[in-house]
């Protein structure tokens, strides 16, 4: 049973962002258990106008049944957002809102009593092929009951950090449902069999197939059972009675135990382990990273021994891909020193190149913090871009500096004589550089924001060893040039020499 719901003339998101900048957004709805349809259904027509309202949701779609069917107190809701420059501004920031601004604010602006929302950026799926939230993560472990209760309790510290927002889990609850235990001893003592009980309670709760009839072409069949006002309290299988063996009616309440409890829908593993998995987006102001870590720190702290937390998802992908990113770079640093030591044929100059490296690094870090962006996969891909940008300057300064030693200049005025003429290169590259990074740095455009970290990165990785390059360079190419050359250890013997033995004093 679906309903599909519409917009305007239409009617029927450590992101990427689509071509046309139209944000889509799913939104999975739970109703509490036990919840019929009909009631889920008018909640959807509620939901319906509040939408209809927005001026950001350029159509939608919702359907209710678990999409698929299989749940009648759930729904999921499709929608897509106008483009970025149609969109209100944010009071906060004076610009249109952004995707992960629009998911903060339709929390508040379309909650509804009695429904939970959980959103969910659909573009984020793409990383990991699976669900698509930032944060997952699966606990595992023997027993399913202790799963649960751990889960839940897990669930509960997790939104205490106020690091995460929209948490769930693939549990679910079933109805509860009344549990007829036949007690044995009290069965036997009146002659009555647990076979006797089961017909009894199968009959007039569950009903028989008393008949068949015949109507419009199709046979259907007679079900014989209580009427429904009488067969859905618990206190209604009491009143029930069951005859023994000698055809004497006895109260079933006499002869069973009764308990309710809730049923479960589904028991699930991976890697052939019992594992609940929850999964959760990052609140605003908080990042993937420290999020994660968080969520480590807590299920050490929580889950007894013979259970486990095993990140999953995205947030694996997150690890993973981090790990690959620092093998990359360092990969680099090692192939660059080879190539380097090649091109000089020494293994002292290109450690004067890649000096000016970690300055790079720390002038990432600070346009990264004026930005008010985060270390994540587009930064890191900027560093590594930054990489190779920041050795060149090195290059053309050693390079030059050596031309003019083997000319016959020593190491002083070689580099007195270097530092000036490629300057000029220096700054022009640089420039340049700084120049083309900008334009994305100012997020202009569909889809900028992801480029951000990325230029971010660039712009004050190349700013910072740029300027500290034309010190630092020089001043470390002549201090390991002068311990290796031969006029040092000419200027040692002479002093040496020049020193008044022992004798003399």
């Amino acid at each position: 049973f679906a309903v599909s719901f519409g917009a305007g003339k239409t009617l029927l998101k450590s992101e990427f962002i689509p071509a046309q900048d139209q944000g889509r957004l799913m939104v999975r709805v739970q109703a509490p258990i036990g919840a019929s349809l009909a009631f889920i259904d008018q909640k959807f027509k509620e939901l319906e106008v509040l939408m209809a309202q927005e001026p950001s949701i350029e159509q939608y779609y919702g359907a209710i049944g678990g999409f698929g069917g299989g749940d009648v107190n759930t729904g999921i809701l499709f929608l897509t957002l106008k483009d970025k420059k149609l969109r209100p501004k944010n009071p906060a920031t004076g610009r249109p809102y952004r995707q992960q601004e629009l998911m903060e604010y339709f929390r508040s602006k379309l909650a509804i009593k009695d429904l939970k929302l959980f959103f969910q950026d659909l573009s984020l799926a793409s990383f990991s092929g699976k669900r698509g939230f930032p944060v997952e993560a699966t606990i595992r472990g023997p027993e399913w009951d202790t799963l649960i209760k751990n889960s839940a309790d897990l669930m509960a510290k997790f939104e205490a950090t106020k690091m995460l927002t929209d948490i769930d889990t693939n549990f679910r609850a079933g109805q509860p449902e009344i549990r007829v235990i036949p007690n044995r001893t009290k069965a036997l003592q009146r002659g009555v069999s647990a076979l006797d009980i089961n017909r009894t309670v199968n009959a007039l709760i569950g009903g028989v197939i008393a008949g068949k009839y015949s109507k419009d072409g199709r046979r259907r069949d007679v079900r014989v059972r209580l009427e429904a006002n009488e067969r859905d309290r618990m206190e209604d299988i009491d009143l029930l009675e069951v005859r023994n063996n000698r055809g004497e009616p006895i109260p079933l309440k006499e002869l069973v135990d009764l308990k309710q409890a809730p049923s479960l829908q589904a028991i699930y593993r991976q890697d052939r382990e019992r594992a609940i998995s929850i999964f959760a987006n990052v609140a605003p102001g908080s990042s993937q990273g420290e999020a994660i870590r968080k969520v480590q720190d807590i299920a050490r702290e929580t889950l007894p021994e013979g259970y486990r937390l095993v990140m999953s998802g995205s947030s694996e992908e997150f690890a993973a891909g981090f790990k690959e990113l620092i093998f990359a770079l360092l990969l680099g640093l090692i192939v660059s020193y080879m190539v380097l030591a090649s091109q000089f044929n020494s293994f002292v100059h290109p450690v004067t190149v890649l000096v000016a490296l970690p300055f790079s690094l720390s002038g990432a870090y600070l346009a990264l913090l004026f930005a008010k962006q985060t270390i994540n996969l587009y930064s890191m891909i900027g560093i590594v871009l930054l990489m190779g940008i920041v050795k060149k300057n090195s290059i053309l300064l050693v390079d030059f500096t050596n031309q003019k030693k083997e000319d016959g200049l020593a190491t002083g005025p070689a580099l007195l004589a270097a530092c000036p003429v490629r300057l000029r290169p220096i700054l022009m590259t640089s420039i340049s550089t700084i120049a083309g990074a900008i334009p994305a740095a100012l997020s202009l455009g569909p889809g900028a924001e992801v480029r951000i970290p990325m230029a971010a990165s660039v712009i004050g990785g190349v700013l910072v060893s740029t300027f500290l390059t034309l010190f630092v360079v020089p001043a470390m190419y002549s201090l390991l040039d002068f311990r290796r050359s031969p006029e040092r250890s000419d200027l040692l013997l002479r002093a040496k020499a020049k020193q008044p033995s022992s004798s003399a004093r």
